[in-house]
């Protein structure tokens, strides 16, 4: 079974022969690990393609020294590990919403470059990236900012959140249009390590269709959606469940394993997230094999529902990368 049908057929309990393997890397492990790391990837290649991000900027080009990201935010970057933190908000003042013109995220450039991309996939299942909603209105007016003027501001909140919306439809209007593109991915982290960052009701007023907007265009093109959020965003899994998300990846360790296995189980497919908080980075090769084992016992099975994943990060020894691929493998 080549990895497009592996893929398509975990996401839609189809009896994959297999549990599909993605990477997610960041910087700092490419830096420490080097050649070892991409001959370990190599050897455990990938099933899944990203063919196009939707914008750059927040892993600046220069520890230390600003720069611009594609819609103006202003990012400084301290470690090889992580992105940068946003320090200038374009529109940290409402009054310069009117006149801002964002970006064009789905140009013809744009656009001709994923295609090319996808004839290079090399028979794998194909994803683009679908870009960020809530993100980027704090990104563009301050975090704080806009928890605050959610509430105290729900008109300018609007404006920015529609502005944005418009720029992201336009763009999954022309991915849905490329043949051969699998999936679009979208992001948002949404909770805290206890909790959603806003009341789950504000969430459903304000959040929620929009998102359904964007994942109903997907579908009905017959894309699949994959949604990334981490945090104890519990209260929100059975809606985004609801509006079509059919790949989730969550951070399971916020959330707890048997919680959501409870919400997730059957109805959506779980995009692994190995945890990077203690056992990618700190525990044995054994415990790293045993979380693996213990999700695909909680989401996956014969009939599919589980996709391999783990972020490593330069804090995760190689013998533990291993591990993970070795074991998932075994999950068939």
């Amino acid at each position: 079974m080549h990895s497009r049908e592996r893929v398509i057929r975990a996401i839609e309990f189809r009896n994959p022969d297999r549990v599909p393997i993605t990477h997610a890397t960041l910087p700092g492990a490419s830096k420490r690990h080097g050649e070892r790391l991409r001959a370990l990837y190599a050897q455990y290649p990938s099933d899944v393609a990203d063919v196009g991000a939707a914008t750059s900027g927040e892993w600046t080009p220069e520890i230390g020294v600003p720069a611009p990201d594609t819609w103006g935010t202003l990012w400084v970057r301290y470690t090889d590990e992580h992105k940068g933190q946003a320090v200038g908000h374009p529109l940290a003042d409402w009054s310069a919403l009117a006149d801002f013109q964002p970006p064009d995220t789905a140009g013809d450039g744009t656009m001709a470059a994923i295609e090319a991309n996808i004839r290079r996939n090399g028979g794998k299942y194909t994803l683009a990236d679908g870009d960020t909603l809530w993100q980027r209105m704090f990104y563009l007016h301050g975090y704080r900012e806009m928890l605050e003027d959610l509430v105290l501001c729900p008109e300018a909140s609007a404006a920015l959140r529609d502005m944005i919306l418009t720029v992201m439809l336009r763009r999954v209007e022309r991915l849905c249009r490329l043949p051969g593109l699998d999936g679009i991915h979208f992001r948002d982290d949404w909770g805290t390590q206890e909790a959603l960052m806003i009341n789950p009701q504000l969430w459903r007023a304000f959040f929620k269709p929009a998102y359904a907007c964007l994942f109903g265009l997907a579908r009905d093109a017959g894309k699949h959606v994959w949604f990334h959020s981490d945090g104890a965003i519990a209260s929100i899994v059975p809606d985004l469940i609801e509006i079509g998300v059919q790949v989730f990846n969550p951070q399971v360790g916020a959330i707890g394993r048997d919680k959501l296995a409870t919400l997730c189980v059957g109805r959506v497919c779980i995009q692994a997230d190995i945890d990077r908080q203690w056992t990618l980075p700190y525990g044995s090769a054994d415990d790293v094999r045993a979380a693996v084992r213990a999700d695909y016992a909680a989401f996956g099975g014969a009939e599919g529902g589980y996709i391999g994943r783990g972020e490593v990060a330069s804090d995760v020894p190689l013998e533990n990368v291993r591990a993970m691929f070795e074991e998932l493998l075994r999950c068939a």
